[in-house]
């Protein structure tokens, strides 16, 4: 549900955002354990804040009646960013039973 919302989310007009199907990304679990999780993602272009796409993310969730629900917020926990490039990817680790479009 999540990442339909982040797909929607990226497609409005006012945004400059792009979805980033299978992201893939290592992290750590334990202290020495790694694990490498595959999920979405929402690309940043270079000059953009993407503390304020998290912002515009959560009004737009809040629209959609869905920010306050538990679910949500855990999915939405542990959050991460990397470079991509000029750009920045941010990424959602903990989306639960993540599914990417088919071509």
């Amino acid at each position: 549900m999540l990442a339909d919302l982040i797909r929607e989310f990226c497609k409005e007009p006012e945004n400059n955002y792009e979805v980033y199907e299978n992201y893939t990304s290592r992290m750590t679990t334990f202290p020495g354990e790694e694990t490498t999780i595959t999920t979405i993602g929402i690309v940043v272009k270079q000059g953009d804040s993407f503390f304020d796409m998290m912002d515009q993310l959560g009004l737009f969730l809040e629209a959609k009646g869905v920010l306050d629900a538990d679910l949500i917020g855990e999915e939405l926990e542990g959050t991460g960013w990397e470079s991509l490039g000029p750009d920045t990817v941010v990424y959602f680790p903990n989306i639960q039973d993540y599914h990417p479009l088919q071509p």
